[in-house]
């Protein structure tokens, strides 16, 4: 019953446990409380991100930071993320890190390295001077001859004849069946006898054609062994063929034979004749 009288007199909240420690040991805590809330404060958000700073050496002179070699602390996020990917700054090892303390040596940041106090107003282009910048790609540079020395060089790699192959078209067969057809064996006789005395000078149809294009594509492969002639801009438009086209489009011939053409570098004045012979396919 005494142990339970005594539990029913204990304080049951902290200002009556404050008062019986006063009256119980006559002691001055008055003072204690305030002392305890400014060992209980919390540490400064600028504290807690010193503390979780790391210090690097510039690899380079860096705005709002420091110049190359000095060492400043930064955020290992940005250290790992940017800084020592794009080689701004390395890492220093425990044992230097040792030393350069032992020294003395300044480890801060110096935020007004690297900018401009000017009156006027501050370009943008300061603002992104730590983002990563683009790689240079120097612009293709061409040296374009003139029209005059365009031709010089036709002249000199295209050689006078320009040589091409067909398959020819057999016209005997050709002719022979279209005159079987209701012709008596008399017909067909004579019919051989006048075929065997053609002479070479006939015209002989091909398989396909030779166009323009097909030979300019030729003087650009002739043109391509030496390198300033290679620079020499020519396409199927600058060659015309003079004599031979085929019926209804002037771009190509459809027989065999010798046919002269014109080749002119655009710009040039005169343009230069060469001929385009096509021979049967052996």
């Amino acid at each position: 019953m005494a142990s339970l009288a005594r539990a029913a007199l204990r304080p049951r909240c902290p200002s009556c446990t404050w008062a019986t420690i006063r009256l119980g040991l006559g002691l001055h805590v008055q003072n204690w409380r305030p002392l305890q809330q400014e060992q209980l404060r919390t540490k400064s958000k600028a504290a807690r991100e010193a503390e979780r700073n790391i210090v690097v050496k510039l690899r380079l002179d860096v705005p709002r930071f420091g110049r190359k070699g000095s060492y400043v602390p930064i955020a290992p996020a940005m250290m790992r993320n940017k800084w020592f990917p794009f080689r701004w700054a390395d890492y220093v090892p425990p044992l230097e890190m040792k030393r350069l303390k032992a020294e003395g040596v300044t480890m801060a940041r110096d935020p007004e390295f690297g900018v401009q106090r000017a009156l006027a107003e501050v370009d943008d282009e300061e603002e992104n001077l730590l983002m990563p910048r683009a790689p240079y790609v120097r612009p293709v540079e061409i040296d374009m001859l003139t029209p005059e020395r365009s031709m010089e060089l036709l002249t000199t790699f295209i050689p006078p004849t320009i040589d091409f192959t067909r398959q020819p078209i057999e016209q005997e067969k050709a002719d022979m069946g279209r005159l079987r057809q209701g012709a008596s064996d008399a017909a067909d006789i004579l019919t051989a006898a006048a075929m065997s005395k053609r002479t070479q000078s006939d015209t002989t149809g091909i398989y396909g054609s030779v166009s323009t294009a097909d030979v300019a594509v030729t003087i650009r492969k002739a043109l391509a062994h030496n390198d300033e002639a290679a620079r020499v801009l020519l396409s199927e438009n600058d060659v015309r063929f003079v004599e031979g086209q085929a019926e209804g489009d002037a771009t190509r011939v459809k027989q065999l034979g010798s046919f002269k053409i014109e080749i002119m570098a655009p710009g040039a004045d005169r343009p230069i004749t060469r001929t385009v012979r096509v021979r049967a396919k052996e």
